[in-house]
């Protein structure tokens, strides 16, 4: 072949050759898909639309046509607003038909799959939560009528729209109702036309967008206040600053209550990650609705921090919540090691990676110096070949190193089995080297005794645990899909156990899913193995690293300790206070006195830990404190621990404390402010003193300014 051939000859060979590749390319993209912002949700919208009946209803009446402009209307509005939040992550549902439509043609071998911008199959992005907005209710009502002016008969119409609906977000894991809101919606439009004007139009039509906005703006309140609620970015002397405006609906009065993220929740069966916990840390009640951010009076504060979820209460506080209490706490300074969201051990990062608490090494290495893993691979389900463990391994191996961690190779493994085992249950043999693996790790004394011989920090061993095939097809009329797809899935579970003590530090199942879609128009013959193994040792090397910067953080830069102050008041109990005049008489003063249990029992986390009133040591983040003593009913809360909190603890008498006082009470009413007292009225007042002290219950003196105006208290004489 001349040269004259070859170039002739070299762009068919450059399509075959790009062909081939196409055929070839996995149908799961090698190259990782443009990452979602950290700790958004992702949901999937689905068209607004009115029931049945609605439009049955709306037909018959002849508003068939405003009932869809509103509805196409808000649709698009809706899903505007929703971007322009910036708090989600929105995938297409809607327009799926012309995305696999493009991904099929690049599968087909026509499109140039070494284009970075190449659509990638088998890659659209899963939604945790999917969005409907129904609307239930629709009516039209239209108005019109005559008027006469200094013109002569004007034509008046005036155009109502009255809606409602319901948005509703489902947890697509589970299919579970997440949250649902109703929305209530009407609104008015009026034209008149005067005498000899002629109009082309109807200028009332306007109602229709303006309906349609509202339900597209209520909505997506709705679904940012339960999927992404309001924040507190700062707190100082009470007063706490939220990321909410007027424009999202904030306004003067308003009462919050405010939440501290909890411990991780992990679904025990699938290991998913479920959310987190949400803990009541105090009230707040709103004070300035600003253009960027709000501010509001904190009401009760049992660990208020920055990063704290707010959530509007419409029905405002509970009883037992004093409405004119005021909080004077402030967050941790900057750059304070901020108190953990999560359990210690839990591993946040992969999805579908579950992770389970576990104990810390007890002499873990410093900041510094790099962190030694080895890393043990088994194969269980014969459908995997035996040459793709190797492969797994360097997968993994490659997946989880990170900065300062050092991976052991696999002839050290055979090394260490054979020197530390060469008698017993444990002893090396000429099986497979995954049987001896399981062999030297069947109790956890030879896990550390390895560790030892290998001085390894950290052992991670990883298990192909199944292989699973199914087929599914798809017919959707209402989306026009209609595909059959191939679906492989690949179990994995990983362990990773502290080289000092052998306690576990994180587990976890993943999940890997490889699937081809088949079309009238297109078929794929793919090998599935690779890209399965490739796909879990990413995700497992993901959560390893994140657990092995965990236990580096946790032992190197563990929080210290903070001071946390508690004091026990009796709630709702008060007694008016009564001094000595200049002339020796005795008067009902203007004051009211909280009362103040002593010797309190604390327990904190399980451990009893002393008496309140009194300062307490704790590890910033959540801890669960009991507050008990004799003749008081017991009380528990969580607690978001930070440096110079205070916590007021109300405490309620028993039942027969509570009905004694009820005849003290009545007494106490019967005594007017400025009202001299009788000696019966003192003999009262000194016997309710004796019955106080001796229950050692003090006077709580914190909110009065001055405890000797107008004249020494015969309280603070008779309790102090």
């Amino acid at each position: 072949m001349n040269i004259s051939n070859r170039s002739a000859w070299r762009p068919v060979l450059s399509a075959l050759v790009l062909a081939a590749l196409a055929f070839a390319q996995p149908a799961m993209a090698r190259q990782a898909a443009s990452a979602p912002a950290a700790g958004k949700p992702r949901i999937a919208i689905r068209s607004i639309a009115a029931t049945p009946a609605v439009t049955l209803q709306a037909k018959a009446d002849g508003s068939e046509n405003a009932l869809a402009q509103i509805e196409q209307g808000a649709d698009v509005q809706f899903l505007n607003a929703i971007q322009a939040s910036g708090r989600f992550d929105v995938v297409a549902r809607a327009d799926l038909p012309s995305i696999l439509k493009e991904q099929d043609l690049t599968q087909s071998g026509n499109a140039n799959v070494m284009d970075p911008q190449a659509a990638r199959g088998f890659q659209l992005a899963g939604a945790r939560y999917v969005i409907t907005v129904t609307i239930g209710n629709f009516q039209e009502v239209v108005e019109k009528t005559e008027l006469l002016n200094q013109f002569g008969k004007s034509k008046a119409e005036r155009r109502t729209i009255n809606l409602q609906a319901v948005v509703k977000i489902f947890d697509s894991t589970s299919g579970a109702l997440y949250r649902s809101t109703a929305l209530t919606l009407s609104d008015v439009a009026t034209n008149e036309i005067l005498p000899e004007v002629e109009q082309k139009g109807v200028k009332t039509n306007v109602v229709l967008g303006t309906v349609a906005e509202k339900l597209a703006t209520q909505a997506t309140a709705a679904i940012v206040d339960s999927l992404a609620p309001a924040r507190v970015i700062g707190y100082t002397m009470g007063q706490v600053t939220f990321n909410r405006s007027a424009t999202n609906g904030v306004a003067a009065g308003q009462i919050y209550e405010l939440f501290a993220p909890g411990s991780a929740m992990v679904d025990p069966d699938t290991g998913e990650q479920l959310g987190a916990e949400e803990v009541h840390v105090g009230w707040a009640r709103v004070t300035d609705a600003g253009t960027r951010f709000s501010t509001a009076q904190a009401i009760e504060d049992r660990g208020i921090d920055r990063g704290s979820m707010l959530r509007l209460r419409p029905q405002g506080l509970p009883t037992g919540i004093d409405p004119n209490a005021r909080a004077n706490g402030s967050a941790a300074p900057a750059g304070a090691a901020p108190a953990p969201l999560m359990a210690p051990g839990n591993a946040a990062g992969a999805p579908g990676v579950g992770s389970a608490p576990g104990s810390a090494g007890a002499a873990a290495p410093s900041a510094s110096s790099p962190l030694r893993m080895a890393i043990f691979v088994k194969q269980r389900p014969e459908s995997v070949p035996a040459e793709k463990v190797s492969v797994f391994e360097d997968l993994v191996s490659a997946d989880s190193t990170g900065p300062g961690v050092e991976i052991i190779r696999r002839e050290d493994l055979v090394n260490a089995v054979r020197r530390i085992a060469p008698a017993g249950p444990n002893v090396g043999t000429d099986a497979p080297i995954d049987q001896s693996y399981d062999r030297i790790l069947s109790n956890q004394s030879s896990a550390v005794q390895l560790a030892a011989q290998m001085r390894a920090d950290l052992l991670l061993t990883v298990s192909v645990t199944a292989l699973e095939r199914a087929k599914r097809a798809l017919a959707d009329p209402s989306t026009g899909v209609a595909t059959e797809v191939e679906q492989w899935t690949l179990v994995t579970t990983y362990g990773l156990i502290d080289g000092v003590t052998g306690g576990s530090l994180a587990t976890g199942t993943v999940r890997s899913d490889f699937a081809k879609r088949d079309t009238r128009e297109l078929k794929v013959e793919l090998d599935v193995i690779d890209p399965l193994l490739e796909d879990a040792a990413r995700r497992i090397g993901s959560a390893v690293r994140a657990s092995v910067e965990d236990v580096r953080t946790r032992t190197a830069a563990a929080p210290a300790e903070v001071q946390v102050r508690f004091r026990a008041v009796l709630a709702d109990l008060s007694i008016p206070d009564v001094r000595t005049g200049a002339d020796g008489q005795y008067v009902v003063g203007a004051n009211n006195y909280d009362l103040q249990p002593m010797n309190v029992l604390v327990t904190i986390d399980g451990v009893a830990s002393g008496q309140c009133p009194g300062s307490f040591p704790m590890r910033p983040g959540l801890h669960r404190a009991r507050f008990e003593r004799p003749g008081l009913e017991p009380v528990e809360m969580m607690v978001n621990a930070r440096e110079g909190l205070e916590i007021s603890v109300p405490l309620q008498l028993s039942q027969q404390g509570r009905e004694n006082w009820r005849r003290d009470a009545a007494f106490f009413n019967e005594l007017k402010n400025g009202a001299v007292m009788r000696d019966a009225e003192l003999i009262k007042v000194r016997a309710i003193a004796d019955f106080l002290r001796q229950s050692q219950i003090r006077l709580d003196t914190s909110k009065v300014q001055n405890l000797n105006l107008g004249g020494q208290s015969l309280w603070w004489q008779l309790l102090q």
